[in-house]
């Protein structure tokens, strides 16, 4: 996070970091690498569902129209709950549902379903329905089926997870259609592109070719919504995750192909090397023989392009693909070696642990999945700093500086221990089941379950949780867990039900959304949205009384409602949506050339944002009609310089943008060498001689853009638009904070993680103890900290000062005791969140069934949250120094605890502390005593008498003055002996 402000910081800019090949000699021959090539696919192992000849289960059930009359005649479908299919399988890189999956390059492994005809519904058995829409299925094996129909005229219906004995109705929806077109960068048709969809209900196939025009219509569709990919030849396949049928035309805009040519070079000849390419979802490396390697089939993305050869490695280069040749020369250096061990707390190899390299900014370099014991190395890398990132099953994630040197340096990766619930989500017949949200209480993290139901939750500290599970279909279940805990049963049952049918304009709506919640909390959303009936189950809900919303997004969302719900009921309740009105337009460049991939959005914000077409066409729909919107346009490329405001259903409107300039220079040391990593404004630059080429944003006639890098202090750069070349940016060195990490026996300790509370980056120190650690820019004292493993340390530093600061290393200690509620019980699961004042690190601490907890945490000053809003203002905060082997830390009003009531008259700013023991003359609250050994603070009490609870017997002092200045007459300073034996008065 950036700790100063900069004048005219933007929106993302765009980098443009290609370097010119020279034009001679002629590149040697390079190295191709086809995206195109076959993927390998799951196996969708068949599940049996037949029994033979022997006596087995039966499932009965009726296929009905939309209107509730039978549908003689129809097909009937039916595989296992079991069969997988391609709704099943899951993104390997971020374990999203595939089909749910943002990230473009996922689109390349859907359509290798497509082509390859893989992964749909497979009908196991068959059966027609008789004349009044029945079918029977005898001789089953299993508990748990999917079973679907068509019939000529109807759109195909499904029912997951159908059960024997439970009866099934299936509606078929009419026939229904996708329409749009297929279109290129330039809005140009593309004839002959090849359109797939399939349900993401009813995972049956759909395909189709475009016209002359590019357009085309999917048609026989049943219900959706519906997964859309466009492929073409030349161009990468495009994707619509959440299209619904009907009226409205869906635009796939296929990108061509990018291609990345790296040259790699050393003192001007070129080497042979191994080129690795780095984005999100995507991980590529090639052989450059002769020096040059080519990258195919890319999307116009970001992405970290690396070489390697011997021991030499270049200087990772973050490049934007934004035309269709992209062409980058990358320079070798001598270089190092990283070597990584990943151990637990123990030392002990930690198993199957997953590694991230990263740049100093974050950008991915390369990724490692390691043995349980292997030594992983990664380089030959350019000489710098760089950020590991290592996680595995059962532990926290971990993150190190690493500094890489020439030759090898050696990092030692120590995961911690997790505290972990396991367990399974079952539905009502005892079936796992998959994709649900567990949420956990009392922290409100969510985790999902898997495909076999199967969810692993990590928790701050062993406790009291209540997990909760809603599946809008299948039920809702919670069940209490003291954590760690393994085979935890959640268990979804019908208990109450709604059922929401949401019409508009005369007619059920299809793909409407419904949202129930209590008092804020309590939030409750359907897992799916409506189909064509129109209707929304919410079963499984906990009886009461709900406030209720629909939406659709091409309409108002409802007024609020009231529902009640009972258990063992379902309640019907019918939602009419107004249609909302829609602004349309188009984005402009100054000359009039569309602007397409442009982000619009209206405040005050109504609406989701649309994304202009290719001929920088928009709509903003689901807006109130009859008041006016600002509209407002964002593109990496473009800045918009004047307001605009539209009507809804008003005259379209028209947004012009200004395309960035682009701007050369170079950034320097004081010294004349070059900064090889820096950061303009929001972007990063890698570049060996310093030199850079970036579109930037201008305030008229100026060019104002900060630079940044490790090391160095922080320059704006004001300059005329003209010239277009900046010239030189000399950056002056920063302070540098250099210090010794030592044991509690005075041995210096290697490797242990050196940061500040103000600082950006963490060092490492060396086999010493020894380290530099820049001084954070505008900060003029600041506590550096030291951690290696369970032991740390912390201690205050001035940008000002050259003293070397010496940091000891100690051992966590033991915090333990019990929490109370206000009525004097223990608060069994209840969650304490507090901060250690020294470093700005947050604690969480869940207590057990009795109330007890037990931690281990760092020692240093910490405030800890009283109150139930967890507020700042208005309510109380435990202040209290943590030291030594263990400590005990009773919270709230227990047994022996003294109380304290005040009297006082509220001001704004004020702030009321009781601290143990004697306080003498107090000039700066904040300073003096925030960092108390035991006390409370009140800060802006909100009436005129508040009592404070849960202070040991004792001698105390209370001070009332301004928090944040000095008051006039000084504080106002009591002394009280707890408990007291009447009201405390503060005043004049």
């Amino acid at each position: 996070m950036r700790k100063w402000l900069v004048i005219g910081a933007a929106a993302a800019l765009v980098i443009v970091a290609a370097v010119l090949w020279p034009r001679t000699p002629p590149p040697p021959p390079v190295s191709a690498v086809d995206s195109s090539a076959a993927r390998v696919l799951p196996d969708f192992e068949a599940v049996e569902v037949s029994s033979g000849e022997a006596e087995g289960l039966t499932l009965t059930g009726r296929v009905l129209d939309s209107a509730g009359r039978p549908v003689p005649g129809a097909e009937v479908f039916l595989s296992a709950s079991a069969q997988k299919t391609l709704t099943s399988v899951r993104c390997d890189e971020c374990g999203q549902a595939l089909l749910a999956c943002p990230a473009r390059e996922s689109g390349l492994h859907a359509l290798a379903f497509f082509e390859q005809a893989r992964g749909f519904l497979q009908p196991k058995a068959a059966a027609r329905t008789d004349a009044q829409g029945r079918f029977r299925f005898e001789r089953l094996a299993g508990v748990s089926f999917s079973v679907w129909a068509r019939a000529a005229g109807f759109g195909a219906a499904m029912r997951e997870r159908a059960a024997p004995g439970e009866p099934v109705d299936l509606y078929l929806p009419p026939l229904r259609s996708i329409g749009g077109q297929v279109v290129d960068g330039a809005g140009r048709g593309l004839p002959g592109a090849r359109v797939y969809a399939v349900s993401r209900k009813v995972p049956l196939p759909s395909e189709t070719v475009a016209g002359p025009d590019g357009a085309f219509t999917l048609s026989g569709l049943g219900e959706g919504p519906f997964y859309v990919l466009a492929s073409a030849d030349g161009f990468l396949p495009a994707v619509e995750s959440l299209v619904e049928a009907g009226p409205q035309p869906v635009r796939l805009r296929l990108e061509t192909s990018r291609t990345l040519e790296v040259r790699v070079m050393r003192q001007g000849a070129p080497v042979t090397a191994t080129v690795r390419l780095k984005a999100d979802h995507l991980a590529r490396e090639a052989r450059a023989e002769g020096g040059v390697a080519r990258f195919e089939g890319l999307y116009p993305d970001e992405l970290v392009v690396t070489a390697e050869a011997g021991k030499q490695g270049a200087i990772p280069r973050t490049l934007t693909l934004s035309e269709p040749l992209t062409q980058v020369t990358l320079e070798l250096e001598d270089a190092g070696t990283l070597l990584v061990t990943v151990v637990d707390e123990a030392g002990e190899p930690v198993a199957s642990p997953e590694l991230v390299l990263r740049t100093a900014r974050g950008k991915p370099i390369q990724s490692e999945k390691a043995s349980t014991g292997a030594l992983v190395q990664f380089g030959p890398l350019a000489v710098g700093d760089y950020v590991l990132e290592g996680k595995a099953e059962g532990y926290r994630d971990a993150q190190l500086p690493a500094r890489v040197k020439q030759g090898e340096t050696t990092l030692e990766l120590e995961l911690a221990r997790a505290t972990l619930i396991r367990g399974q989500v079952l539905d009502q017949y005892g079936r796992p089941a998959p994709n649900v949200s567990v949420l956990v209480q009392p922290t409100g993290d969510a985790v999902t379950a898997d495909g076999e139901g199967h969810f692993t939750a990590a928790v701050p500290t062993p406790g009291l949780y209540e997990l909760h599970a809603h599946h809008s279909e299948w039920g809702g279940g919670q069940v209490k867990a003291t954590a760690p805990a393994e085979g935890v049963k959640l268990e979804l049952e019908p208990r109450a039900a709604l059922e929401v049918t949401v019409m508009g304009e005369g007619r059920r709506l299809e793909g409407a959304d419904v949202v129930l919640w209590v008092d804020n909390e309590n939030i409750f959303r359907s897992d799916t949205s409506s189909g064509p009936d129109g209707m929304v189950p919410m079963r499984g809900l906990p009886a009461g009384t709900y406030s209720m919303v629909a939406t659709h997004k091409d309409y108002l969302p409802s007024e609020r409602q009231k529902v009640v719900v009972a258990d063992g009921q379902t309640q019907k309740v019918t939602v009419t949506l107004e249609p909302g009105a829609v602004i349309r337009g188009e984005v402009v460049d100054a000359r009039g050339a569309p602007v397409a991939e442009a982000s619009v959005s209206v405040l005050p914000r109504m609406a989701e944002p649309s994304v202009t077409d290719a001929q920088g066409r928009f709509e903003v729909r689901a807006l109130k009609p009859g008041r006016p919107y600002l509209v407002e346009a964002r593109h990496a490329k473009y800045d918009q310089r004047e307001r605009v405001q539209g009507s809804p259903g008003g005259e379209p409107v028209r947004v012009v943008m200004e395309e960035r300039a682009t701007f050369t220079g170079r950034v320097v040391a004081s010294n004349g060498e070059p900064v090889k990593r820096f950061r303009l404004d929001e972007h990063d630059v890698s570049s060996p001689d310093g030199r850079f080429e970036v579109a930037l944003q201008t305030a008229g006639d100026r060019v104002i853009v900060s630079v940044e890098a490790p090391g160095f202090e922080p320059l704006m750069v004001d300059k005329p638009t003209q010239p277009s070349e900046l010239g030189d940016l000399v950056l002056e060195r920063a302070p540098s904070v250099t210090g010794l990490v030592r044991d509690e026996g005075g041995g210096p300790v290697a490797d242990a993680v050196v940061g500040c509370d103000a600082c950006e980056d963490s060092v490492l120190t060396g086999p010493d103890g020894r380290f530099t650690l820049p001084s954070p820019a505008f900060v003029a004292r600041f506590t550096v900290s030291a951690r290696k493993g369970r032991l740390s340390a912390s201690a205050q530093a001035s940008r000002e000062g050259q003293q070397p600061v010496e940091l000891v290393l100690k051992p966590a200690t033991k915090l333990y005791g019990t929490v109370y509620r206000p009525d004097g019980t223990p608060a069994a699961g209840f969650q304490l969140e507090g901060v250690h004042a020294d470093r700005g690190e947050p604690v969480s601490i869940v207590t057990g069934p009795d109330g007890r907890y037990s931690v281990d945490v760092a020692p240093g000053n910490y405030r800890f949250a009283l109150g139930v809003a967890r507020e700042f203002s208005g309510e109380p905060a435990l202040l209290v120094r943590v030291e030594g082997g263990e400590k005990r830390l009773d919270i709230g009003p227990g047994p022996g605890s003294a109380s304290v009531t005040v009297q006082l008259t509220p001001e704004r700013g004020n702030a009321l502390w009781v601290i143990a023991g004697d306080v003498g003359a107090v000039s700066s609250p904040p300073t003096a005593l925030m960092k108390v050994g035991y006390g409370q603070l009140l800060y802006q009490p909100r009436g005129e008498r508040v009592t404070l609870h849960g202070f040991p017997p004792g001698r105390y002092t209370l001070v009332w003055t301004n928090f944040h200045t000095e008051m006039e007459g000084g504080p106002v300073i009591r002394t009280v002996q707890l408990p007291a034996s009447g009201d405390i008065v503060l005043g004049p």
